[in-house]
């Protein structure tokens, strides 16, 4: 038996019998995929939902026309990958579907991984029973990929910043909307309390309905609930998030104290979302959130901005496809792309429609 990792925190396991692409983290394992010699490939629900495949989890041969291996000049790294038939390619938007990669960015050449790509490749085409297609570097033209946005970056409230490490800072204008909110609750909370003790002691007339004073009482302790809350978000929610390409950790952090820390078995990739809707005759971000995509399934949400970016017009359906820097149209995707290549894993951009 052979196992050759992949990016993203993946496993490839090959046995005459079998070939299986396995997702780790968190001391487990959890199969994604798998092959086998007279079988159809076998997948689970999240390699589906990320490739855009049928929700049945499983791939025929006959929708299977080739495997390839390729590298690819603008992420200097080896993809393998499926090439599917017309008919499912029409339904999913594309003829590829990936399965692992294997990035050879800082190497002299690119030849670090070809050699374990290439086995990985061939095991899979022979348990699929399909044809090989090997793409050399010296095949495909070069085409650099478009440079990202220079930093800093402005998300909103937020501000992404480079020196050792990336770093989203949240601005002050949070924190004082917080305070200023704070204080309102604290001024109505007195307001209501005391309205409603007069009336109650006989001091001032009962209104009607006379349930009112009590209705005051209610909305007091409301407001004292709010209040709580705000305080909670003053002293606790982080107002930086800090990536460290070094140690691949993403981290939550109020000033210099650390709330919470994503070690690289915890998280398999990042995540922009963004709701996209119409203003006038242009295609424009409503809301957008970035988060991290656990290895448990789960989402670690990082940070959100609000209404921002002018898209292209055809952008207003619903989408998940893995973002490269060519498709970034807006500052949040951006940013999403450089957390992603520092941390060494996919950035996937989902776009629902309005």
């Amino acid at each position: 038996m052979d196992r050759i990792s992949a990016a993203g925190n993946l496993t490839i396991e090959m046995k005459p019998e079998s070939w299986r692409l396995i997702a780790n983290g968190g001391g487990q394992e959890q199969v994604l995929a798998e092959a086998a010699p007279g079988q159809p490939l076998h997948y689970v629900s999240m390699f589906a939902q990320k490739r855009r495949l049928p929700d049945t989890g499983v791939l025929t041969s006959d929708q299977i026309q080739r495997v390839v291996l390729g590298w690819s000049q603008q992420d200097e790294a080896w993809h393998l990958g499926l090439l599917l038939d017309a008919e499912l390619a029409t339904a999913r938007g594309s003829r590829w579907c990936e399965m692992a990669r294997w990035p050879d960015t800082g190497y002299p050449d690119s030849t670090m991984f070809s050699d374990i790509a290439l086995q990985a490749g061939r095991s899979l085409a022979g348990a699929l029973n399909r044809p090989f297609n090997f793409i050399t570097p010296a095949e495909t033209a070069p085409s650099p990929a478009p440079p990202l946005p220079p930093l800093p970056l402005r998300l909103g409230e937020w501000t992404l910043t480079k020196t050792d490490s990336l770093e989203f800072h949240r601005d002050g204008r949070w924190a004082r909307s917080r305070v200023l909110r704070f204080l309102w609750y604290g001024l109505l909370v007195a307001v209501y309390v005391a309205l409603s003790l007069l009336t109650l002691q006989g001091q001032i007339a009962l209104p009607r309905p006379e349930f009112l004073p009590y209705l005051g009482l209610a909305v007091a302790v409301l407001l004292v609930g709010g209040m709580g809350y705000t305080l909670y978000q003053l002293l606790f929610v982080p107002n930086r998030i800090v990536i460290n390409p070094a140690a691949r950790t993403i981290a939550g952090c109020k000033g210099r104290r650390e709330r919470w820390l994503l070690t690289p078995d915890a998280y398999q990739s990042i995540y922009v979302s963004q709701i996209v809707g119409k203003k006038g005759k242009k295609a424009v971000s409503q809301h957008g959130e970035l988060n991290a995509l656990l290895i448990s399934g789960r989402f670690r949400f990082l940070l959100e901005v609000g209404e921002g970016g002018e898209l292209p017009r055809q952008d207003n359906s619903d989408l998940l496809v893995e973002l490269q820097p060519q498709d970034v149209h807006t500052d949040l995707q951006a940013a999403g792309l450089y957390v992603a290549q520092a941390l060494n894993v996919p950035c996937w951009y989902d776009r629902r429609g309005r």
